[in-house]
């Protein structure tokens, strides 16, 4: 998988409303695709991102994605 701009903009949508379906509204796509984006994400880097509760919060290794997604985007 290449990392694309897509891909960031999910996470950093996700990130920053704590919300799949407000991320997804905010970019222009359903909440399944950002879910399915998240989830490709994660599988390529090998470690969660985010921890899927009523109450969506990032793990340590998805604060420290954060830093270096806001960089590159």
């Amino acid at each position: 998988m290449n990392l694309d701009t897509v891909t960031l903009r999910c996470f950093l949508a996700v990130a920053d409303t704590g919300s799949f379906t407000l991320a997804a509204q905010r970019i222009g796509r359903t909440q399944s695709a950002v879910s399915q984006q998240i989830s490709k994400l994660e599988t390529w880097l090998g470690v969660p991102l985010i921890i899927r509760a009523k109450i969506i919060r990032l793990t340590s290794e998805g604060e420290i994605f954060l830093g270096y997604a806001r960089q590159i985007f």
